[in-house]
């Protein structure tokens, strides 16, 4: 005898497909902007991650006898015996850049990443001196 709720996959499936709708550039950004003849339109990229797994173990229910305490309902199990269920997902977003749509034409304008652009100019930074340092080492 299980206290747990039987798990039906369609429910899983819904889930993810309601979690899968729910991030988006729309979503996440904001809406098409519109004024007068000029529509912008936010674009992101956006990162879905996920996992699960069931487990279970072997053991028959317990079924109470007279020997148990007043409390026992049957509904444990004997020692070793265990069952689970896990999830786990993460969405992640960030915005690359907007469409912009007027009378005259459609123009991409990406965004700037400034952080991004920083840990690049570290690592280049980092990457010249080491160079250096070899350079001055091999010359000794």
């Amino acid at each position: 005898m299980s206290d747990q709720p039987d798990f039906d996959p369609k429910d899983f499936r819904k889930l993810l497909k309601q979690i899968g709708e729910s991030a988006d550039a729309r979503t996440v950004f904001g809406e098409t902007v519109v004024s007068g003849d000029r529509a912008v339109i936010p674009v992101a990229r956006v990162h879905h991650k996920g996992g699960g797994g069931f487990g279970g173990a072997g053991g028959a229910a317990h079924v109470c006898t007279p020997e148990c305490p007043p409390e026992c309902d049957g509904g444990h199990a004997e020692e070793g015996y265990g069952s689970g269920m896990g999830l786990g997902y993460s969405v992640s977003a960030e915005p690359v850049g907007v469409i912009e749509i007027t009378s005259d034409g459609v123009w991409w304008n990406p965004t700037v990443d400034v952080n991004r652009l920083a840990v690049i100019g570290v690592a280049a930074g980092a990457a010249i001196a080491v160079l250096v340092a070899l350079g001055r080492a091999l010359r000794r």
